[in-house]
């Protein structure tokens, strides 16, 4: 693998970044569509709802209850194990808990510990809470790369994150799966990874115009992300694959939250290589540089 990354090395990433626009554009404007007319499938954090904990003697199998539930009609639900042995389910508002607690009462004799309702208020907190998270989180990335950088450097990177994120949350919208807190928890993280990635980029470019003086800048951009090219593919393959892994074999709660490392590892990846990079080198060419002459 790394003889084939030597043998790559001089590949023109900046000469091509016109078509990973057009590409990054298609994807947002789907995104956006599907937004648009589908929305998110919001989950019980977000939209209210009711929580049922349950104890079987003998213990039922999660797969077992989503069944009976899926039979029974009821389409809201989620299902969770407990670390104690109980089972976790939450409902949301539009879903009547005598026609579950029936549903769940053909599997056999339970002790129903818990049922508690989340509020459209306490729901609408959680949303504003979730968003600032994420504003805030962009924030302080921005803060940070302005600061060890430069603005326009830290420009390209946010609007890089911020096509990363939304093109996740697309995602959910067109496959429509849940997003709840947990997910909104995993946005985070692959904003952190995306971010990552962008900094070792554009920490080698830094260097490279050091060493290289007098070199225009979309060469150091070419000659930058060609030597960490091996390190960024082969970090993001890893993870890729860790990932995939628990995606498919974790379960629905995990694989839900998994999908967005899956979605957001891929798109990170090739934002970091293609458009964050390209972003700087436009914005410097098209805006700064003509403004100082």
């Amino acid at each position: 693998m790394i003889i084939l990354f030597k043998a790559m090395r001089q590949l023109d990433f900046m000469g091509v970044r016109y078509y990973a626009y057009a590409v990054s554009l298609l994807l947002l404007v789907i995104s956006l569509l599907s937004l648009g007319l589908k929305g998110l499938n919001l989950g019980l954090d977000f939209t209210g709802g009711t929580l049922l904990e349950v104890r079987y003697t003998p213990k039922q199998s999660t797969a077992d209850i989503r069944k009976v539930l899926e039979r029974s009609g009821v389409s809201a639900f989620q299902v969770q194990d407990t670390a104690q042995g109980t089972i976790l389910v939450r409902l949301k508002v539009d879903e009547p808990r005598d026609k579950v607690l029936r549903a769940l009462k053909t599997l056999g004799d339970y002790q129903l510990l818990r049922m508690e309702s989340i509020g459209g208020v306490i729901s609408g907190e959680l949303r504003q809470k979730a968003l600032w998270a994420i504003l805030t989180a962009i924030g302080g990335i921005l803060l940070y790369l302005a600061y060890r950088f430069e603005p326009v450097w830290a420009l390209g990177a946010v609007l890089a994150l911020a096509h990363d994120v939304f093109l996740v949350v697309g995602a959910y919208s067109l496959t429509g799966r849940e997003v709840n807190l947990d997910v909104v928890a995993a946005l985070l993280v692959v904003a952190g990874y995306s971010i990552s990635d962008t900094v070792v980029v554009f920490d080698r470019i830094r260097e490279n115009m050091r060493i290289r003086k007098g070199t225009d800048l979309k060469t150091v951009i070419n000659i930058s992300i060609n030597q960490t090219l091996s390190r960024t593919v082969m970090t993001s393959l890893t993870t890729f694959v860790v990932s995939l892994t628990m995606f498919l074999l974790g379960g629905p709660v995990l694989s839900n939250i998994m999908f967005s490392f899956v979605v957001g590892i891929v798109v990170g990846t090739l934002s970091s290589i293609f458009v964050a990079s390209a972003l700087v080198l436009d914005i410097k060419e098209r805006l700064v540089r003509p403004k100082l002459a």
